[in-house]
């Protein structure tokens, strides 16, 4: 077990009062329990962003197949895809909103690369940037012709909400966020990685569940959370 410990004036000059303060709280006020559970809140984080980079690097290379035989030259702003308009004027005013910062997104893409090829833009877009692609005015344009083959029999409303929270989820996790909080309803984004890796690749899900650390984590915290895990997490059982 780690010996060094901290007093309270140099835990808060780290962490801030306020961030130090959530973690008191859900201890009861002992500063050397508040930092075990802020300790094993980063080892949690830290898995949780490994599988969901894992499941961001699935879903990024399972829209490229279909939206390479739409358009192979999509991955360029210019493409005649990110033009698609139909509908009536307001559906069309918010088609034409979503081009617009899907090509700023590709553009950043891009000039982000190490080189301009196609590979190397579409491993620099962002999280966000396939989850703008499920929005509901997309349905017609790029949900029905193009990604829906990905998804059979699954509309494109719950791929679309899973989508979003896991982009939310994803961005309290790179800012360190408490795991344990209602915020961040862990358990709850849990059951969203679980349902978009079952969507795309069970094998992938399962392969990615024999080396995830998240459950064996949350089995270890060091004080009781709002809510158990999932029974089942990319095929590992909480009771294994």
């Amino acid at each position: 077990m780690p010996s060094v410990e901290l007093t309270a004036h140099e835990a808060e000059l780290w962490l801030s009062a306020g961030r130090l303060e959530i973690y008191l709280s859900k201890t009861g006020g002992d500063l050397q329990r508040a930092l075990r559970l802020y300790d094993w809140n980063a080892k949690v984080t830290a898995a949780c962003l490994q599988d969901l980079g894992h499941l961001e690097v699935l879903i990024r290379n399972s829209y490229d197949r279909p939206l390479n035989l739409a358009s192979p030259d999509w991955s360029s702003a210019n493409d005649p895809i990110w033009s698609r308009e139909t509908g009536i004027r307001k559906t069309r005013t918010k088609q034409a909103e979503n081009n617009s910062y899907t090509k700023k997104r590709l553009n950043a893409a891009r000039a982000k690369a190490p080189r301009s090829t196609h590979g190397h833009t579409v491993a620099n877009l962002t999280f966000g940037f396939w989850t703008a692609l499920t929005q509901s005015e997309r349905e017609a344009t790029i949900w029905t012709p193009i990604l829906s083959s990905l998804f059979p029999g699954t509309p494109r409303g719950p791929i679309h909400d899973r989508m979003e929270k896991l982009n939310r989820f994803r961005n309290r996790l790179a800012h360190w966020e408490p795991v344990f909080s209602r915020t961040t309803g862990l358990m709850r984004q849990l059951t969203n990685v679980d349902s978009l890796f079952a969507d795309l690749s069970p094998a992938v899900a399962r392969w990615v569940g024999d080396h995830s650390a998240v459950i064996s984590l949350i089995q270890a915290s060091p004080e009781p959370l709002l809510s158990p895990p999932p029974a089942t997490y990319l095929g590992i059982s909480r009771n294994s």
